[in-house]
């Protein structure tokens, strides 16, 4: 099955706007033919995007080491648990409001899926749905909440609900997130919730959310614990993707102990980590900048909800790793990781400053001191610095592409090659050329790594 790039995928279903002409009337979306055009028309100009590799599941190579291993009676099986990405959890929204901002919202529901069910950005329906996904902040107790009253939201847990970003099969073959990985794993014996974990959350909060009580490394360290316990005091081999690698090295350099790590982690694997953040998380809050959208698609809604997300405020470049780099550039001056802050307040973006503030020294540079593997895509471009014609953000600026996975530059990717002298513990460092962010979980050479160090080897070319 082939892989969509999930962030791809976000910025064009997040935020529908006027329908396009060729589309003929809105309300023609409502029906049963209106709605199989939109969804194609929400595809056309991303399928460019798609992962064109075949399923590895079906690779000789693949085939051979997955019969193999089941043949085996002395193999290893380390529980595995699969940390997701930014937009990678399912989330899902209970209502009981008093008010809405437009009279065709809906007052009261059920738990419904808001993240991700494709109706839910038809236009109009859209309004409703950004207004109660949308986030607020408190600096003082760093608690993020809905922005709305009423609105309650979780996450969608278990090994089923962290397959695909939309279940429903509308976009089902163009997200995929851990279905392949999942796929293989259980075909040589791995068993949901017992040694095969998922550990999705809520992607939106940022990381100073993460220490409270009940929080997202209250949870990991639970979930690790449980599997320890689970499989005969057997060590977990944790594997994440994209935001999800900033999150667990987080976790192990801060919340746990080394006595803690030796006892439960087994490696970690971390796939196309956003460890040092992106200049298009800046670009992004600032300006209303997606390119190649269809004309139906506002990205002034985009950048609405990522104003409120803590999590791209945490994404943003870590002014330590990058140094002098120049993300931005007006024609009166050029903007570093340094000049974040000052930019922030100069555009009067005070709740997004102050997330900024509480998350910008809680950095993952740092070795986490347990063995890793760590691989990424390399050779694809990447959006990465932003040149505006003037001082005003508002704009749409021009695009500088770098080398990167098409998501996430190669300085940010590259982070861990460092650990390799800043630990004891191993580390295994390979880059991939022409794999792309999301395209990682299912490359061939990946899912066949993951199979053998679950299982107690070494990553085929090390």
């Amino acid at each position: 099955m082939k892989s969509f790039d999930i962030i791809t995928l976000t910025m064009l279903t997040l935020a529908v706007g006027a329908v396009n002409a060729d589309m003929g009337n809105w309300k023609d979306l409502y029906t049963e033919r209106g709605k199989d055009a939109f969804v194609n028309k929400m595809k056309e100009p991303y399928i460019k995007y798609q992962n064109e590799e075949k399923n590895p599941l079906r690779s000789p190579s693949v085939r051979s080491f997955i019969n193999k291993l089941k043949a085996s009676n002395k193999k290893k099986m380390y529980p595995v648990m699969l940390v997701t990405a930014l937009l990678g959890a399912q989330l899902e929204a209970k209502l009981d409001r008093k008010s809405v901002p437009y009279f065709y919202c809906k007052k009261k529901s059920k738990w419904e899926l808001i993240w991700v069910n494709i109706e839910d950005f038809l236009p109009f329906i859209i309004d409703c749905w950004e207004d109660n996904i949308k986030l607020k902040y408190d600096a003082v107790t760093h608690v993020y909440s809905p922005a709305a009253e009423g609105v309650q939201v979780r996450v969608r847990t278990g090994i089923e609900n962290i397959r695909f970003i939309d279940p429903s099969g509308l976009l089902k073959s163009l997200t995929g997130e851990y279905n392949t990985i999942i796929n293989a794993l259980e075909s040589i014996g791995y068993q949901q919730n017992k040694n095969l974990i998922a550990a999705p959350y809520d992607w939106r909060v940022g990381a100073d959310s993460y220490y409270l009580p009940n929080g997202i490394f209250h949870n990991l360290k639970k979930m690790i614990e449980g599997a320890y316990a689970n499989n005969s005091n057997t060590p977990v081999v944790c594997v994440a993707e994209s935001l999800g690698n900033p999150v667990l090295t987080l976790f192990l350099n801060t919340y746990v102990s080394e006595a803690w790590k030796a006892k439960y982690i087994k490696s970690y694997i971390a796939l196309a980590g956003v460890f040092a953040g992106a200049g298009q998380t800046v670009a992004g809050v600032l300006s209303p900048i997606l390119d190649g959208l269809p004309d139906f698609i506002d990205p002034n809604i985009i950048r609405t909800l990522a104003r409120s997300f803590g999590s791209i405020a945490w994404l943003f470049p870590n002014a330590k790793y990058w140094k002098d780099y120049v993300f931005l550039s007006t024609p009166t001056r050029n903007y570093t990781a340094s000049d974040i802050g000052a930019l922030l307040e100069q555009q009067s973006l005070h709740g997004v400053y102050e997330m900024y503030l509480n998350n910008k020294d809680l950095t993952t540079l740092q070795a986490p001191n347990v063995t890793v593997y760590c691989w990424h895509g390399i050779g694809v471009k990447t959006p990465n610095i932003f040149q505006y014609d003037s001082d005003n953000f508002d704009q749409k600026p021009k695009v500088i592409e770098v080398d990167g996975d098409g998501r996430v530059p190669l300085p940010s990717l590259q982070v861990c090659r460092r650990w390799k002298d800043e630990q004891s513990q191993p580390v295994s460092y390979r880059s991939l050329p022409g794999v792309t962010h999301v395209g990682i979980l299912s490359n061939e050479r990946v899912v066949l790594d993951i199979l053998s160090v679950a299982t107690g080897g070494q990553p085929f070319s090390d």
